[in-house]
């Protein structure tokens, strides 16, 4: 909208129903309801080029650079909207949100979790529980490889000879695929890969440790004021005395989920 803030209403409870007699009063209920309230925050990126570049090379330097600008601040978004600690000025991250399902890893250890086979179906009970729809994961390429890849022992422990612990019978439906870009399949449900993921995050002496997020992801809206505005200029004395263009993409947007309770968070994670 033109002030830039933008209400969805959500419901928080719901009504109650009442066996009754005949003659009887039936007890009054109302539904909880509230508001998920975003903000247009800017995100911006100036990019400060030579105009040598223009003059020596092809004439799609300037789509390139806007690519490039594009791409750059759809992963921060990304980021912000997985992580951020919210402001004023930028969004707040979905694992932030107090009210998100926390699960705890099966094998928990001083300086970091361990995530086991029935944690999958831990994480998806959880969001199951509370009545919302789990729909897909996401984590880091190295968490699904490790996953991809755990084997059970098999002759004698820790030989990591046995069949595979995920997914041991691995079908068309339950794809592991590794290529770039593919999601595979955790108990049927979809795994996006992301790098966006943290690798840092920490427990006990333990500073590369990661999380897995999982839930219903239609539950989480991004709000949007127009697309990314592009500005270009020559002019100013910098620009002009330094021979540079200059050119500057400002983004409004916003996000926040629905509903909290249709996402979980499994965190402090080893990346094994």
């Amino acid at each position: 909208p033109p002030n830039g803030r933008i209400t969805f209403p959500r419901q928080t409870s719901a009504t109650t129903s009442y066996w009754v007699g005949e003659s009887t009063t039936i007890t009054d209920s109302t539904p909880g309801t509230g508001d998920l309230l975003l903000t247009a925050k800017k995100l911006a990126v100036l990019c400060k080029i030579p105009n040598e570049l223009f003059r020596f090379s092809s004439v799609s330097v300037e789509q390139f650079i806007r690519d490039d600008i594009a791409r750059v601040m759809a992963l921060q978004l990304d980021k912000a909207l997985l992580e951020g600690v919210g402001s004023n000025t930028a969004p707040k991250g979905l694992i932030n949100y107090a009210n998100i399902n926390n699960v705890t890893a099966s094998t928990v250890g001083v300086n970091g979790n361990t995530f086991q086979p029935q944690d999958v179906y831990n994480m998806i009970s959880a969001v199951e529980e509370v009545n919302a729809t789990f729909r897909a994961f996401i984590m880091r390429p190295v968490m699904w490889s490790k996953i991809a890849q755990r084997r059970a022992d098999a002759a004698s422990p820790g030989d990591n000879a046995g069949p595979f612990v995920f997914n041991i019978i691995r079908g068309v439906e339950q794809n592991m695929s590794m290529a770039r870009g593919k999601s595979g399949s955790l108990a049927d449900y979809p795994v996006v890969k992301s790098t966006n993921v943290s690798k840092t995050r920490a427990k006990g002496s333990g500073t590369a440790l990661t999380y897995i997020l999982g839930g219903d992801f239609t539950d989480f809206i991004i709000a949007m004021c127009g697309v990314i505005e592009f500005v270009t200029s020559t002019q100013g004395d910098t620009p002009i005395s330094q021979d540079q263009t200059w050119i500057r993409g400002i983004q409004y947007v916003d996000g926040g989920p629905r509903h909290e309770a249709s996402f979980a968070l499994m965190d402090n994670l080893l990346q094994a």
